[in-house]
């Protein structure tokens, strides 16, 4: 039952570091990308005009931002649970794909976007690894 509960906390913190590093590189984005004067976050059809003004490359840091959320996230919970660490970090990256998913559904973006859903669960796999790596040592 213990186990349970540590796997259940480890995915819930690995879930919110990933969304904040997520975050995070969303800003810088902005920073370097921001919204035009007078246009509103809660304007849907604003938003989608905007965002297909953006030149491709603002999508590249928007897929990084997107597997930093799978990769951290898997990272973290699989540091957290010290047991069944291949399982709480692809439960991290599946629910950052189901996130990613959702997202791509509702905001207009490149097709080739589209290449990271895979991706999360193979990032949060890298993690995993990593972390089984370190602990083996």
């Amino acid at each position: 039952m213990i186990r349970l509960l540590i796997a259940i906390v480890a995915v819930i913190v690995g879930l919110a570091v990933g969304m904040a590093a997520n975050m995070g590189l969303v800003i810088i984005n902005l920073e370097m990308f921001p919204l035009p004067e007078g246009v509103a976050w809660t304007d849907e059809e604003e938003i989608k005009t905007w965002l297909g003004t953006l030149p491709q490359t603002a999508f590249i840091l928007v897929l990084i931002a997107h597997l930093s959320q799978a990769f951290l996230g898997g990272l973290v919970a699989a540091l957290i649970a010290k047991q069944n660490m291949m399982c709480v970090a692809i439960t991290v990256g599946f629910l950052s794909m189901i996130g990613g998913i959702m997202n791509m559904m509702t905001i207009p973006a490149p097709a080739w976007l589209w290449v990271e859903v895979p991706l999360y669960l193979v990032v949060a796999w890298l993690a995993a690894k990593l972390v089984i790596k370190i602990r083996a040592k």
